[in-house]
């Protein structure tokens, strides 16, 4: 692997194996130059482009923001790969550097935005905005600079819309809302409020985040082919209040979205609900 540019001492481009890569390691390029062999014990991170426009949107950034933003960046990313246990594609890394760089110099210039919707974002995404909230420690300690606990839930859904395929931040905001409005249902319709970290609630929100989703994306239900009619009514019987108060989210989803919830939907919509009635008892 060769060095293609060098952006500075810890950024670098390279060609791998007829295409290009960016990678990110300490000292990595420094008193290097483009022909250099890569030394690839420095290399933390690797960016493959993904699409044609990335390396093109890359290198524009990297005309307007430092690098450090990019290698504290990329630190985010590791950390909340290895937090959330998951893999974010490569645009996180051009969208997120963005979003940090405008965020330091709005604040710097007294010009903060508030986050109309960060309650919500604890309560549905408390994971991602923990480490929302640890990533602004790393800004304070890169950058001297403390943003508000506002743009811990920003990053937090950066971070949640780099995981949803062919979202938007639109889409995003709506699967959010949507999300919060069912918990609200069942919070109210059955006077049960849960501790964040019950682990039945976390279950039930791991749900909701999928269904969300596929209303919001407008997405097949893969379980709406064989309808279990038998363990439908079973379920309805058994547990009573926690379908009746799952008969009010459809209705609800079906005003708001002119989407059908199909039978099995229901029943494991009821089945959370009725774990948390158990654990709540």
């Amino acid at each position: 692997m060769r060095i293609k540019k060098v952006f500075n001492n810890n950024v670098l481009l390279a060609e791998q194996q007829d295409h290009e890569v960016v990678l990110i390691g300490k000292g990595l390029g420094f008193q290097k130059k483009t022909g250099d062999p890569v030394d690839e014990s420095l290399v933390t991170k690797t960016y493959t482009p993904t699409a044609d426009n990335w390396l093109a949107n890359f290198q524009s950034l990297m005309s307007d923001i430092e690098p450090e933003y990019f290698e504290l960046t990329s630190e985010i990313i590791d950390l909340a790969e290895q937090q959330l246990k998951t893999k974010f594609n490569g645009y996180l890394l051009i969208s997120l550097t963005d979003h940090i760089h405008f965020a330091v110099y709005r604040h710097q210039r007294q010009m903060d935005i508030k986050n109309e919707i960060l309650w919500e974002i604890k309560r549905i995404y408390h994971q991602e905005y923990e480490v929302g909230r640890q990533a602004l420690t790393l800004i304070a300690n890169r950058f001297a600079v403390q943003l508000p606990e506002d743009e811990a839930g920003f990053i937090a859904m950066k971070f949640v819309e780099n995981s949803m395929a062919h979202s938007t931040g639109d889409q995003t905001l709506a699967m959010t809302k949507l999300i919060n409005d069912v918990l609200n249902i069942v919070k109210y319709q059955l006077s049960l409020t849960m501790s964040e970290d019950s682990l039945r609630l976390q279950r039930f929100l791991v749900h909701l985040r999928f269904f969300a989703e596929r209303l919001t994306l407008k997405q097949a239900d893969k379980s709406a082919g064989a309808e279990d009619e038998f363990l439908f009514e079973h379920v309805s019987q058994k547990y009573s209040r926690a379908f009746a108060c799952v008969a009010k989210i459809v209705t609800f989803i079906q005003k708001t979205t002119a989407q059908p919830v199909s039978m099995n939907e229901q029943i494991y919509l009821t089945i959370h609900i009725q774990r948390m009635l158990n654990e709540a008892e």
